[in-house]
């Protein structure tokens, strides 16, 4: 998935958490519940990690990566070999293909740490540590 891909995938995110119900809403950091925008629920920012796997090697947003509970993810990764991309507690896969990249979106709804691997050969790529 090219970069319209994730701008799609990240806007189908964003319809999701902005469109959603306002069930457990709590404020950001420096926000106010109060004013013209009171009553509304607070837009959550949208966490894209990126990976790129060449010759067996992660590389760009890899070790331990946090993110608040609640948040929308998307991890995106690029790979110069065909693979499946897993995370690991979320149960998410997508189908990398070779020279190529492809991108999960889920919201991040688990506390924890979730590993994030490509699966043949098993290639780690962050630790999601969600909280």
């Amino acid at each position: 998935m090219g970069r319209v891909g994730i701008a799609i995938a990240t806007g189908a995110v964003l319809i999701g958490v902005l469109g959603g119900c306002g069930h457990g809403t709590a404020t950001a950091p420096g926000s106010s519940t109060t004013g013209p925008s009171a009553g509304r629920a607070p837009t959550l920012a949208v966490h894209t990690i990126s990976v790129k796997v060449r010759g067996g090697k992660a590389t760009g947003d890899t070790g331990k990566v946090t993110v608040p509970l609640g948040s929308p993810v998307v991890i995106s990764v690029s790979s110069d070999v065909a693979d499946e991309m897993h995370v690991h507690g979320y149960e998410r896969t997508v189908k990398v293909p070779a020279a190529s990249t492809a991108s999960v979106v889920f919201t991040a709804n688990k506390p924890g740490t979730f590993e994030v691997e490509l699966e043949n050969p098993q290639v780690p790529l962050l630790q999601l540590q969600v909280g």
